[in-house]
């Protein structure tokens, strides 16, 4: 795999260019998160958008709201927006909190969060008659000039004003665990979640979603064929749906189980399993994609009802769908599994009666397959948002490995090659970083250069299939190379031996970078042992894992640059990702 091997590499011009250094005689603190700043709106830049001081009204439904004491501005439609400029001493991840009022939507109203004109993902203002904060997510800033801005997507929101404060690293370190949430857990399982936590932060793992339905015997490879064509790679996660297996039967059997088992046992590659589940029984089908709330009256609060039709029907289906796993967990196969997935949009049946039904229809099916059928097989992923609801629809930190994300959000009829790195770390701080985040799916792939300069780590993206992978307005084919041959992404042919991968024994001890001699601290007694290193005087001992800074997998002059840079204050915590 590029980059995995820790491996020394010295450019003797540019260590001698760094030598002139003074060196340290004791720790040098990283930069202490503080209030942070406030910025008033109203004193911004405003497109479109109206500002009002002391401001009282009232809904369309009679409630009076109350915003006096303040001013700030209005966004009211699509193509208004409101921003701020913010001075930054120190390049690095910041937290935005915005204080706003929202009293029309009883709901929510969503604003696009854009930074220095990139699109950092969407924010959601839940229902409020008087003012509210909230995090609008964590982002990378520039040190000098950055312009935050809130447009209009879905809107009407007033704004007053945003504090940028250090985020907390606690969160941004990316040291999620390794340990699965079922202790029966195969070796195969094992072995693939902590392959997972080792390349998380450092890389993204490559993905592609296959067409499913009854005519995808052939067709199952057409994205896979364009990326090859196109790249010369093929992507190391393969997205399956195992719509097909339904407990009353089946018009067709399009072979999918067949499928992710050879994916993973002859190619080599990690398998990820959705489920469009059809209304169990037919019980209230109206239509032929009788997954969708719209095209079926199922109640998922009467199949939770024991003994009732819908009970009956999806514990049936559940049965089916177990008897499937149970056929990869006997070939050997893990996977990762995200049942009820964009639950909290509402458009699946699965979540059209709320998070309370939601979740305990998930902990139903992790207990039925964990244990009533025994499968110790899967990777359990939760597809969740990043609304102020999103919470309440979690499962929970017992039945959950991985947070995954959909994203899509090309608009306008041109790519979005944002990071969302606002979203990611709001992903992150859902579980206070102990679970893995993924994009589970998605339309554009976000840019390597963003990635990697908006420090947004997704695991992995895996684009739907068709027209959301081919079409130039969701991934131009320059993008897409981009992608496919950079050092950032995993591609199929870069992927360990997963079947033999090191299981850890629990989780990883924490590294402290920078900490050659294993002392506890970072000091200039590190500094001069990693010249050392470099000039191939001395690495007997030493922590070599600790002396690659920037976790880049070489240990060579860049590390001893970023080292020289945080011990004088320039850089604030280590691993450091430039």
């Amino acid at each position: 795999m590029k980059g995995k091997a820790i491996k020394r590499a010295l450019s003797a011009l540019t260590l001698a260019a760094l030598m002139p250094v003074m060196l340290f005689t004791g720790t040098v603190s990283a930069f202490a998160a503080g209030e942070g700043v406030k910025y008033e709106f109203e004193n911004g830049v405003q497109k479109g958008a109206k500002i009002y001081t002391d401001y009282k009204g009232e809904t369309g439904d009679g409630q009076v709201f109350d915003l006096t004491g303040a001013s700030c501005t209005f966004i009211e439609q699509k193509g208004t927006s409101t921003s701020v400029n913010v001075e930054i001493d120190k390049a690095g991840l910041y937290e935005l909190i915005v204080r706003y009022a929202q009293p029309f939507d009883k709901t929510k109203k969503v604003q696009y969060l854009n930074v220095n004109n990139a699109n950092q993902g969407e924010v959601s203002f839940t229902y409020t008659l008087s003012w509210k904060e909230i995090s609008a997510g964590i982002v990378k800033l520039k040190e000098g000039a950055n312009n935050i801005e809130f447009e209009g997507y879905w809107g009407y929101t007033f704004f007053d004003y945003i504090i940028v404060k250090p985020a907390d690293e606690s969160i941004t370190s990316l040291k999620a665990s390794k340990t699965l949430v079922n202790p029966n857990a195969t070796d195969e399982a094992k072995s693939l979640m902590s392959y997972l936590a080792d390349v998380y932060g450092k890389h993204i793992l490559s993905g592609q979603q296959e067409m499913c339905g009854s005519h995808n015997y052939e067709g199952a490879w057409a994205e896979f064929t364009y990326i090859k064509g196109k790249t010369g790679e093929l992507p190391a996660v393969r997205g399956f749906d195992f719509m097909n297996y339904r407990g009353n039967g089946l018009m067709w059997d399009d072979l999918c189980a067949e499928r992710v088992i050879d994916w993973y046992n002859n190619k080599g590659g990690i398998p990820t399993v959705c489920w469009h589940w059809f209304s169990p029984g037919d019980i209230g089908k109206k239509a032929d994609n009788s997954f969708y709330t719209e095209s079926t009256t199922f109640s998922i609060s009467k199949a939770l009802t024991v003994g009732t039709a819908e009970n009956i029907a999806m514990l049936k289906d559940i049965e089916i769908m177990a008897g499937k796993f149970k056929q990869l967990q006997d070939a050997g196969v893990p996977v990762l599994f995200r049942p009820l997935h964009e639950a909290e949009g509402g458009w699946f049946w699965w979540g059209a009666e709320g998070p309370e039904n939601c979740v305990q229809l998930y902990r139903l099916i992790y207990d039925k397959f964990t244990n009533e059928y025994g499968l110790n097989n899967i990777i359990w992923v939760w597809t969740s948002y990043t609304y102020e609801t999103s919470a309440r629809w979690y499962p929970g930190d017992d039945v959950v490995d991985i947070l995954g994300y959909d994203k899509y959000n090309a608009k306008d009829g041109l790519p979005n090659g944002s990071a969302i790195s606002s979203t990611f770390y709001n992903l992150v701080k859902l579980t206070d970083g102990k679970k893995m985040v993924a994009m589970s799916e998605n339309d554009t792939i976000p840019r390597v250069g963003n990635l990697t300069n908006e420090m947004a780590g997704w695991l992995y993206f895996c684009p739907w299939y068709g027209w959301w992978l081919t079409g130039e307005q969701n991934n131009p084919v320059d993008w897409l190379i981009e992608m496919y041959t950079s050092e950032y992404c995993i591609t199929l042919d870069e992927l360990p031996d997963l079947k033999t991968y090191p299981i850890s024994s629990g989780d990883d001890p924490e590294i402290l970078y920078g900490d050659l001699n294993d002392d506890g601290n970072v000091n200039s007694i590190d500094f001069a042992l990693l010249k050392r290193v470099l000039l191939e005087e001395a690495s007997a001992g030493l922590n070599m894992e600790a002396a690659d800074v920037n976790a880049s997998g070489t240990v060579d002059s860049v590390d001893f640059s970023i080292l020289k840079r945080y011990l004088i204050g320039q850089i604030e915590a280590l691993p450091y990702k430039s």
